[in-house]
C-alpha cells in the first residue's frame, strides 16, 4: 500500500508540477523560517544554562525606592553583604563578589601588548560558576592581591600557548578610569576556556575582590553602597522563597542602623533571581519584572508559528483547489472498496512526504541565509546535526504535514462516490468559508507586517534625524588609554594643531548615554532632586556644539573650574532658580554656576531628559572626543592616527563616529526592523502562493460558467472583473481587520519611547493598497487566462 501510495504522489507531482512547485515554495519558505527562527531562540534560551547547578545560582538584587517614590531595581550590593551573609545563613554555600571595574585594560608581557576587558571576582567564583579552567593554582585562583587568571584568547595571544602558565607575569601598566587603579604586575593563577561557551557573564581576564578591598575608598565600606554585583549558590534543599525573606530582613536590619527613622522608607528590599534568568528576563519597572529579551523570543517565536500556519494555509487551499482533478479517482477507490481511513492516510501521507522534500529544501535554504541571519542578528549560530535540532525539525514537519494534509484528507475522503465519479464538485457554505477565511487570515497578518516594518522604519529615520541639541556628525571619539593618561593635555595640544582637527576634548563615558547619578539636590519640605553627570574638560561644550543658554562654558581662562558647575534647562526649572548664574548651590559639594546649557539628549530617546550638570574633572575622563572638518576625513584620521602611536607605539588606534555610537543604543530596533521587513516580504509572498491557489479553484470551478457566459456574449474584460471581484473582497475584509490591530499593536511598541513619531493614515493606507495591488496582481495570471480561453473548450469537458 504504501509502495502504492508513493507511486500516486509521484504520478501527481509529474502531472501537476506548478502545484508541485507552489507547495514546495511556500511549505519550504515556512519551514525554512521556523528553523532560522529556532535557532536564534535555542541560542537565547541557552544563554547561561551551562553551569552545573543552575538551579541554585542566584543573583542579589535590590529594589530601591527614589526621591520621586519611584522604584529603583539595582544589580549591585554593599561588599559587606558576603561576608555578613557567609556567617549567618548556612544556606549559603558559596557566595562571591563581581566588580567591572577594570574593563578596557591593556595587558603586555615582554614585547607583546594586547587590549582585553577584566572583571575583579571573590575567591568562590569557580565554585559557583562552571567556567571550565585548563589549568590552576590549586586553592590559590584568586586569592591575593596580585593573582590573574586569564582566558584562553589572551593565554594564545600573550604566550603563544595556553598551558604551563601558572606563576607566568602579565603587566596590567593602564586602564581607562583615569587613575591607573588596577595598574601593576600579576602573577597567573588560572587559565579559563571561555570560548564557544554561551554566558552573559564575558571577561578576559579576573583579577581578586581581595586586591578590590585593597583599592577601595574607606569612605564606601557601608551597608548603603553600590560597591558590587553578587552571586549566591544555595545548598541543595533550600527554599529559595523562604531563604530570600530570612535575608531580606537581615539587610533591612542593617540599613534601619545607618538611615534615622524619617529615611527608613528609603531601604528597599532584597530579592534574589535566578542567575540564568537575569540575561532573558534583565528589565524590571517600577520594582517589578517586565520582561526583557524574552519579549523578543515570544515574539519571533509566535511570527515563525504564524509564517508557517500561512505556508500550511496554502497547502489547503491548493488542495483543495485541485481536488476536482482527483475526483475520479477517490471514487474508483471507494467503489472498489477503500475505506475512508486508508483515504485519509493516503493523503496526509503525501502531504507529509511533501513536508519532507520541502524539509530538506528548506535545511539548503537556512545554509544560504545563516551568514546573513547571523550578521543581523549578531550571532555566530552555526547549522549541526545535533540530535536536538533533527528532533525539533521532524517533529516540526510531521505537524506541518498532518496540520496541512488534514482537511483537504477528510475534505476529498467524504466526497461521494456517485458525485465524485460524475465529476460534480459541490461546495457547501462552510468549505467556502473556510477557504475566504484562511485567506483572509493570510492576508491580515501579511498587512500588520507590512503597517509594522512601516512604523518601526519611520521611528528609527526620527531616531537617527532628532535634533539632539548637540551635533554628532564628523566626531570622532576613541578611549584615554595607556600613555595618554598621563600626557592627555600634551596630546590634546598637538592633537588641536593637525590638519583637520576643528576641536577636541576629552570627557567620561559615552557621550550619548551618560550613566553617572547622583548629586542629589536637597530642597526644604521636598524630596531631594537626582541628577545626571558627566566630568569633561575643557572645549566640551565647543567641540560638540551644545547650544548655551545662559553664562559660559568651562574656559581656562578664568583660573580653576573645579568648583564650578554647568546645568541644563530642566536641572534650573526643577530647582525653581531665578537668575542662577554666579549663585551657590550644593550639589556634589558647594559649586557656583557657571553656565546653563540648553536641553540636548545625552540619553537614548527611551529617557525624557532630566536635570544634570557638567563638571570640570579631566583627570577622571577616559575618552577623547576629536571634531574633524567635514571632506577631509581620510588625512585627518591618518593623522590622528599617526599622532596616536606616537604616544601608545604598538597599540592599534580604535575609534568609532559618534553618529555611529548614538545609533549602537538602537541596535535592538534596527534588528527588529530588518527581521520585520523579512518577515513582511515571506508573509506575503506565501499569502499570495495561497490567494494563487483560491484563484485556481475558483476558476476550475466556474470554467463551464465562464465558457457560457462567453457563447452568451460577454468580453473578457467583463469576465476578468467578476472573477477579480471575488478575489478582491477577502483581501478588503482582511484590511478591515488588520488596520485596527496592526494600530493597537505598533501603539503598544511606540509606547516604550519618551520621544516618538504619530502615527500616520497614510501608514495603514499604504499598507493596504501595497496588499490589494499585490493580491489583483498574483490573481491576475489566472483571471486573464480564464477570461481569454475559448468557450468550445469549457463548454466540451464533461
Amino acid at each position: 500500500m504504501l509502495k502504492h501510495n508513493l507511486l500516486l504522489f509521484l504520478r501527481n507531482i509529474r502531472k501537476h508540477k506548478s502545484t508541485f512547485l507552489v507547495n514546495l515554495v511556500g511549505l519550504s519558505t515556512g519551514l525554512a523560517c521556523v528553523l532560522l527562527i529556532y535557532l536564534w531562540v535555542n541560542d537565547e534560551l541557552s544563554v547561561d544554562k551551562f553551569h552545573a547547578n543552575d538551579h541554585r545560582l542566584y543573583q542579589v538584587l535590590r529594589n530601591v525606592p527614589d526621591s520621586s517614590g519611584d522604584i529603583n531595581t539595582n544589580e549591585s550590593n554593599s561588599d559587606l553583604l558576603i561576608p555578613a551573609m557567609m556567617a549567618e545563613f548556612p544556606e549559603v554555600e558559596y557566595a562571591a563578589p563581581l566588580m567591572d571595574d577594570s574593563s578596557n585594560a591593556i595587558i603586555s608581557t615582554g614585547d607583546k601588548t594586547i587590549k582585553g576587558s577584566g572583571k575583579l571576582a571573590g575567591k568562590d567564583f569557580f565554585n559557583i560558576f562552571s567556567f571550565p579552567l585548563i589549568e590552576a593554582n590549586g586553592d590559590q585562583v584568586l586569592r591575593g592581591e596580585n593573582s590573574i587568571v586569564i582566558s584562553k584568547k589572551i593565554a594564545l595571544a600573550l604566550f603563544d600557548r595556553s598551558e604551563n602558565l601558572i606563576g607566568e607575569t602579565v603587566n596590567i601598566y593602564d586602564n581607562t578610569d583615569g587613575e591607573a587603579l588596577y595598574a601593576g604586575d600579576y602573577s597567573i593563577s588560572g587559565v579559563v576556556d571561555t570560548e564557544g561557551i554561551s554566558s552573559s557573564l564575558e571577561f578576559d581576564f579576573l583579577l581578586t575582590n581581595e586586591l578590590f578591598l585593597a583599592k577601595r575608598d574607606p569612605y564606601d565600606a557601608k551597608w548603603n553602597s553600590n560597591g558590587v554585583n553578587v552571586y549566591l549558590k544555595l545548598k541543595e534543599g533550600t527554599d529559595a522563597t523562604e531563604f530570600q525573606s530570612r535575608l531580606n530582613k537581615f539587610y533591612r536590619a542593617q540599613l534601619e542602623v545607618v538611615f534615622s527613622k524619617k529615611y527608613h522608607h528609603y531601604i528597599g528590599n532584597m530579592f534574589l533571581q535566578p542567575f540564568s534568568e537575569r540575561y532573558l528576563y534583565n528589565k524590571f519597572e517600577n520594582g517589578v519584572q517586565a520582561g526583557g529579551r524574552i519579549d523578543y523570543v515570544i515574539l519571533f517565536s509566535v511570527v515563525a508559528l504564524i509564517i508557517l500556519l500561512i505556508a500550511c494555509i496554502n497547502f489547503i487551499n491548493l488542495s483543495t483547489a485541485q481536488a476536482s482533478r482527483r475526483l475520479k479517482e477517490v471514487g474508483i477507490k471507494k467503489v472498489i472498496g477503500a475505506s475512508r481511513r486508508n483515504l485519509i492516510l493516503q493523503y496526509i501521507g503525501e502531504s507529509v512526504f511533501l513536508t519532507i522534500i520541502s524539509l530538506v529544501v528548506a535545511f539548503v535554504i537556512v545554509l544560504l541565509l545563516l551568514p546573513q541571519f547571523n550578521l543581523i542578528t549578531a550571532k555566530e549560530i552555526n547549522l549541526r546535526p545535533d540530535p536536538e535540532l533533527i528532533s525539533a525539525a521532524l517533529i516540526i514537519t510531521l505537524l506541518t504535514g498532518l496540520i496541512s494534509g488534514s482537511y483537504p484528507a477528510f475534505f476529498l475522503s467524504g466526497l461521494k462516490p456517485v458525485e465524485t465519479l460524475k465529476s460534480k464538485l459541490k461546495t457547501s457554505f462552510g468549505e467556502f468559508f473556510t477557504r475566504r477565511g484562511l485567506v483572509v487570515f493570510q492576508f491580515s497578518v501579511s498587512i500588520i507586517f507590512i503597517i509594522s516594518v512601516i512604523v518601526i522604519s519611520k521611528q528609527i529615520n526620527f531616531l537617527q534625524s532628532k535634533n539632539l541639541g548637540y551635533n554628532k556628525d564628523h566626531v570622532v571619539t576613541f578611549l584615554k588609554e595607556g600613555k595618554l593618561v598621563e600626557n592627555s593635555e600634551t596630546f590634546l595640544k598637538e592633537l588641536k594643531r593637525s590638519p583637520g582637527v576643528l576641536n577636541a576634548t576629552q570627557l567620561e563615558g559615552n557621550i550619548s548615554s551618560f550613566d553617572n547619578s547622583g548629586g542629589g539636590y536637597k530642597r526644604k519640605d521636598r524630596p531631594s532632586i537626582q541628577f545626571t553627570f558627566a566630568r569633561v574638560d575643557y572645549d566640551y561644550v565647543e567641540t560638540l556644539g551644545i547650544e548655551l543658554k545662559e553664562g559660559r562654558s568651562f574656559s581656562r581662562d578664568f583660573g580653576d573650574e573645579g568648583s564650578k558647575i554647568i546645568l541644563n534647562e530642566t536641572a534650573i526649572k526643577t530647582m525653581e532658580l531665578e537668575d542662577p548664574i554666579g549663585k551657590i548651590v550644593n550639589i556634589r559639594g558647594q559649586r557656583e554656576i557657571i553656565g546653563i546649557v540648553k536641553d540636548f539628549h545625552y540619553q537614548s530617546l527611551y529617557e525624557k531628559i532630566e536635570p544634570m550638570f557638567l563638571l570640570y574633572l579631566p583627570e577622571d575622563a577616559n575618552r577623547i572626543a576629536v571634531k574633524i572638518q567635514a571632506g577631509r576625513e581620510k588625512e585627518t584620521l591618518a593623522g590622528l592616527e599617526k599622532l596616536y602611536h606616537k604616544f601608545n607605539p604598538g597599540l592599534p588606534f580604535e575609534f568609532e563616529f559618534l553618529d555611529d555610537e548614538y545609533q549602537a543604543l538602537y541596535t535592538s530596533e534596527q534588528r527588529v526592523a530588518d527581521l520585520s521587513g523579512y518577515f513582511a516580504f515571506l508573509a506575503i509572498l506565501i499569502s499570495c502562493l495561497g490567494l494563487f491557489g483560491l484563484a485556481v479553484f475558483a476558476v476550475e470551478r466556474r470554467k463551464k460558467e465562464i465558457g457560457i457566459r462567453k457563447a452568451l456574449g460577454q468580453g473578457s474584460t467583463q469576465i476578468g472583473v467578476l472573477l477579480s471581484g471575488e478575489f478582491t473582497k477577502p483581501v478588503l475584509i482582511s484590511i478591515l481587520i488588520a488596520v485596527p490591530l496592526g494600530y493597537l499593536l505598533t501603539q503598544n511598541w511606540l509606547s516604550g519611547f519618551a520621544y516618538k513619531i504619530n502615527i500616520e493614515l497614510w501608514y495603514f493606507v499604504l499598507a493596504s493598497v501595497v496588499a490589494l495591488v499585490v493580491a489583483l496582481f498574483t490573481v491576475g495570471t489566472q483571471t486573464i487566462r480564464a477570461a481569454y480561453r475559448k468557450p468550445v473548450d469549457a463548454l466540451r469537458e464533461e
